[in-house]
């Protein structure tokens, strides 16, 4: 397995990369991963930049069996040390790539399966998050994926992959993951020194990821109503405006998509693509639809809470 540590590059191009170092190859997407540790890299790829590439030459002087290549202006990739000017082609990617080292040999699960399967394993995650109790394994295929300690509301990622490509992952093979349910010793044996992340801002990552949410949106449909249980984590919520107001409102009070659109002035799909990984990271329950008929908005109450919510947006430049 290569695993690849691209410096300078945005997420977007980083995964640009690695498809194409993918499709090169001619290599399953598991065995080309993204990589954050440069101790832990098989290969260094940065943008062509002066001091990206002095840095570079540093770090690898101190590392000589990492590999290491530049990305030209052009798009076109080269050995960052020797014939700068010689453009590696498929043929050449391919032939160091299958020449790098392989991964240690990945330890299988054998602990009871407790949940599989997105809406199962959904349903373990939240009453975990919410007991705050135990530690767990997410497998697939019987090898360890994420390690997680709801204890400490912590994770491990075995092979060092960044979020972004570890969360499309996890959605990907939603309906083929296996949730163990595993003792804390068994938890700091498979963790090891590898280092310790927060939790949530992976778990925001993956719900935002549309997939797999048909169930909770045909509820959502049906006018089921959302009351959110403690502030989020402020990392998962960086500057998203309408996130914040939507927190406000649904702390105060249990709401349906539509409820929240029509006091807010945002649209449905907005709200929803906030429900579902505050969902999934157990910070939002879903209540019975209120009785009577269906929410109409555009009361005077409500209109003066979205004209407010905009001039407050127009005074901060928003």
């Amino acid at each position: 397995m290569a695993r690849v540590l691209v410096v300078g590059s945005d997420i977007q191009g980083e995964h640009a990369l690695l498809q194409r170092l993918r499709s090169a190859a001619a290599l399953p997407a598991d065995t080309v991963r993204s990589c954050r540790d440069l101790d832990d890299c098989d290969l260094l790829v940065i943008k062509d930049t002066p001091a990206l590439r002095n840095a570079a030459l540093r770090m690898v002087r101190e590392r000589p069996k990492i590999q290491f290549w530049i990305e030209d202006q052009d798009g076109h990739l080269r050995h960052g040390q020797g014939d700068e000017h010689a453009v590696l082609d498929d043929h050449a990617i391919e032939h160091a790539l299958r020449q790098m080292p392989a991964a240690p040999a990945a330890v299988s699960i054998e602990e009871p399966c407790a949940a599989r399967g997105a809406k199962a394993i959904t349903r373990a995650l939240r009453e975990s998050l919410q007991s705050r109790h135990g530690h767990a394994v997410l497998a697939l295929k019987g090898l360890p994926v994420l390690l997680l300690d709801f204890e400490q509301d912590q994770m491990v990622v075995p092979d060092g992959s960044g979020n972004a490509e570890l969360a499309q992952l996890l959605s990907d093979d939603f309906e083929q993951l296996a949730l163990h349910g595993i003792a804390a010793k068994r938890y700091q044996q498979l963790a090891g020194e590898l280092p310790r992340q927060s939790l949530r801002p992976l778990l925001w990552h993956w719900g935002q990821h549309p997939a797999h949410w048909h169930d909770l949106d045909v509820r959502l449909q049906q006018h089921a109503r959302v009351r959110l249980l403690r502030w989020p984590d402020f990392r998962v919520l960086g500057h998203q405006h309408d996130s914040f107001r939507l927190c406000s409102l649904l702390l105060k009070r249990a709401c349906s998509v539509d409820e929240c659109a029509s006091l807010l002035d945002i649209s449905g799909d907005a709200v929803r693509a906030f429900v579902h990984p505050a969902y999934l990271c157990g910070y939002a329950a879903l209540e019975a639809p209120a009785g009577g008929s269906r929410f109409i908005g555009g009361s005077d109450a409500g209109g003066l809470l979205a004209r407010m919510w905009r001039s407050v947006r127009q005074r901060s430049g928003g």
